[in-house]
């Protein structure tokens, strides 16, 4: 077959040809389809005298008279449009030249190059076919020529490819045996068209059978060429397993990655943290959907703009710069651990927010990654848990932590100013009467009339607060260097109160005449003890009632006579402990199902001459002078022996045993050692036993009372907070004790069925106990209906009059 009728192999560009054409003795040279010369042979170098560096410097220069050049041009632009070989003859001097022009398509099938070969008129055929047989049977790619759907040629190439030996292998076998089964019909349509000249060329990617029938994955392209023996089909086949393969690689790793993408964005779709990620320009990249509900931005719309949109100011205007400073010095104001800012919405409204902001290098490219947390809800928690912490659900008022508080910055004011203030303690006369006879929803309205009036008698700087039941107690500050002027400034403020409180209430339908008692106490430089203020002012209350109620005393050292009285009982106290007086009585714990599952040891005082003395009457005086250190160790010897007495017994050796520690108790530094030695020498089982501490205790030195609470708990002892919702407990630190149970305090039992408050705060401690993993039990529980109302909420454990009271242990 006439090799000069073959075009070049589609895949090479002309430079990868440049060995090729050097080898070929005739002028030969390489142009694109814009005419820039892309390769020159040497043959040509040599009969031009000009390289291809002078041939690209100008669209002028060229070896060829005008006339000869323009029909070059023609002939080449012919080629490229037809994509079909052309042929020229030239007069050169009388000696005629025979251009041959061959197009060469890329891989879309557009022809981008012509390659052209210049021989004499007398040697036409020859060197041309030499060439272009050196250039099909030198190319990588395989070549076949099909005419009547046969093989009438195949390079080495092909042979190679398909598996045979030699040409003959290959020839005239027939084109339906080399495609895939699946694929033939498809394909030899397409060929016939382009043999046929309906189409131009035809590329794809299909499957070939080899000889030996193993398929081969290949890329086929198929221009139709001129003949002697007239149109044939030349075949351009080149394997591509690899390609096939990489690509099936490819598509595989971009599935896998699209899922992994939907995964990971379907997962910081449902966090509930909003993850943002901004460039180093600020802009942003990514924008979950917890993101967009939280700042109420659709993601589009904040996709490639600034994050400090996001911002309020001054951090909205200053942002570029600190981003351009971190990025500068690596110092950074929420780079790392979280830090509460604010942000704003897209309606411009502020909110709080825990931002925290990482860094990660991808691809050389610096990415910030920022986690937001919306805090509104959590703020608003945490003031609900402050207010209830802080202040009395009932009057509003500022409760017990809080005066402290408060009292003890005033000492402190006092002592650095040098001014005065004052201390009221107040007391509703003859209250309880009217809770006895009208009921706790009436008093709870005359107490909430009260603590409108006595705000109303006071300055905005001055503190009313509700210190428990019928107690209320107003300090007053900033009132003068004087200590006489502050004391009849006092004595004003009590006059205004005892008028303001005697006028009558309106409670509902009922028309309620009440007075108060005060008690008042000036404080200055030198009163350092908030406790001790406060019983001042507690003692001269108590002589406003002895002088018969609605009125005011001051604090005189005349009242010392009862200090005197107290003085006694002390010393009455320490004879009784010497002298075996004291005894427990027991007061049964219940589970939700009404069995006995424990008690609390109660101590009781059976004085020769008063009898049974309350505990309420004998422990402050005992705490005071130090005394409770000796009670509490016999408390909880005595405890521990009963619960040995006990283990005999099938009814009660289950039995839990609660045991009070006071907060002088609980601060001595050898405490565990004293319970470690009260459970060995009565070898009594430290998983019976269960130590209350109270939430006051929790006021100072938290850490060491963590780790002393630990200790404790080594020993297979039980804790449990008792009093709950008295005082103020951070949660911070409350999710760190080691405890077992909390202790609804009997004040917001009391009242559970009247006051909605306190049917909110008993709720709250249940669901917050549980919350933590521990049991909740109820104290002073008085009647079947507090104690089926506490159940609903989910209470755990019960204790009060309703299942019993306070007995020896002999009548349990």
């Amino acid at each position: 077959m006439p090799a000069d009728q073959l075009h070049l192999s589609l895949s090479h560009h002309p430079i990868a040809c440049k060995a090729l054409l050097d080898a070929i003795p005739l002028p030969a040279y390489v142009r694109d389809a814009q005419g820039h010369w892309l390769a020159l042979n040497l043959a040509a170098q040599s009969a031009w005298q000009l390289d291809l560096a002078q041939l690209q410097s100008s669209v002028d220069c060229h070896p060829f008279p005008v006339p000869q050049w323009q029909a070059l041009q023609q002939c080449e632009r012919q080629a490229l449009d037809t994509q079909e070989v052309a042929s020229l003859t030239l007069e050169d001097g009388g000696n005629g030249l025979l251009a041959h022009f061959h197009p060469v398509c890329d891989e879309q099938g557009k022809a981008s190059f012509v390659v052209v070969l210049l021989q004499p008129v007398a040697h036409a055929g020859g060197a041309a076919s030499d060439l272009y047989r050196s250039l099909v049977e030198w190319s990588p790619d395989a070549v076949l020529v099909l005419r009547g759907e046969q093989v009438q040629y195949a390079n080495p190439a092909a042979i190679a490819l398909l598996g045979g030996q030699s040409e003959n292998d290959l020839l005239l076998l027939p084109a339906l045996q080399l495609l895939a089964p699946e694929l033939r019909e498809d394909q030899l349509a397409h060929l016939r068209r382009v043999e046929t000249r309906s189409l131009a060329a035809w590329r794809m990617e299909t499957r070939f059978i080899r000889l030996d029938g193993v398929p081969i994955d290949v890329e086929l392209q198929a221009v139709r060429i001129q003949l002697a023996q007239g149109t044939a089909l030349q075949l351009l086949v080149r394997e591509i397993s690899d390609r096939i393969a990489a690509r099936e690689q490819r598509r595989t790793d971009e599935r896998a990655l699209r899922d992994a993408a939907r995964h990971t964005q379907t997962i910081l779709d449902n966090m509930v943290d909003g993850v943002i990620t901004i460039n180093a320009q600020g802009l942003v990249e990514s924008f979950n959907y917890a993101a967009g509900r939280i700042f109420g931005y659709e993601v589009h719309e904040v996709l490639g703009r600034n994050v400090h949109i996001l911002m309020p100011e001054p951090h909205r205007s200053h942002h570029d710069g600190y981003l351009e400073t971190y990025l500068r010095t690596g110092e950074g104001r929420v780079m790392g651990k979280p830090r509460a800012v604010q942000g704003m919405r897209k309606d411009g409204t502020l909110f709080p927010m825990t931002l925290s902001v990482s860094q990660v290098e991808r691809g050389g490219q610096t990415t910030f990654v920022g986690l937001v947390r919306d805090d509104t809800e959590q703020r608003a928690h945490e003031e609900e848990i402050r207010r209830l912490a802080f202040y009395d659900p009932l009057t509003q008022l500022p409760n017990r932590r809080l005066l402290l508080d408060r009292l003890q910055h005033a000492l402190a004011m006092v002592e650095r100013n040098r001014i005065y203030g004052a201390l009221m303690f107040l007391d509703l006369d003859h209250f309880k009467q009217l809770n006895d006879t009208m009921g706790h929803d009436l008093g709870d309205i005359l107490l909430q009339q009260v603590a409108q009036r006595l705000l109303g008698c006071v300055r905005e700087v001055d503190s009313v607060a509700r210190f428990g039941g019928d107690e209320f107690v107003i300090m007053l500050e900033g009132l003068g260097a004087n200590p006489k002027d502050a004391g009849t400034h006092a004595e004003t403020v009590a006059h205004k109160i005892l008028l303001s409180l005697g006028q009558p209430y309106s409670l509902r339908d009922y028309v309620h005449a009440s007075t108060p008692s005060v008690g008042i106490v000036v404080f200055g430089p030198g009163d350092t003890s908030v406790d001790e203020l406060l019983k001042k002012a507690d003692v001269a209350m108590y002589e406003a009632k002895a002088a018969g109620r609605n009125t005011s005393r001051f604090f005189d050292p005349s009242m010392q006579a009862s200090v005197s009285a107290q003085a006694a009982l002390e010393q009455e106290l320490r004879h009784g402990l010497t002298q075996g007086q004291f005894l427990l009585h027991y007061q049964v714990q219940v589970d939700a199902t009404g069995t006995t599952t424990g008690v609390e040891a109660l101590i009781r005082w059976n004085h020769p001459q008063r009898g049974l003395v309350s505990p309420g009457e004998f422990i402050p005086i005992a705490e005071e002078c130090g005394l409770i250190l000796a009670l509490g160790q016999w408390v909880l010897e005595a405890a521990c022996r009963q619960l040995v007495a006990w283990a005999e017994d099938p009814v009660r050796a289950s039995w839990t045993m609660a045991v009070n520690v006071s907060a002088v108790q609980f601060a001595q530094s050898d405490f565990v050692g004293q319970v470690q030695r009260a459970l060995l020498a009565t070898g009594a089982q430290p998983q019976k036993l269960k130590l209350e501490i109270t939430e006051s205790m929790l006021m100072a030195n938290v850490e060491e009372i963590i780790v002393k609470m630990n200790a404790v708990k080594a020993h297979g002892v039980r804790m449990s907070l008792d009093d709950f919702g008295t005082g103020y407990s951070s949660l911070s630190y409350l999710k760190r004790l080691p405890l077992d149970q909390l202790k609804i305090d009997q004040s917001f039992v009391r009242d559970l069925l009247t006051d909605p408050n306190d049917a909110v705060i008993a709720k709250t401690v249940v669901a917050l106990g549980h919350s933590l993993g521990l049991r909740v039990i109820a104290e002073g529980v008085e009647s079947a209906q507090q104690c089926e109302m506490l159940r609903n909420m989910g209470c755990d454990a019960f204790q009060g009059y309703h299942f019993g009271h306070p007995v020896p242990a002999a009548l349990l």
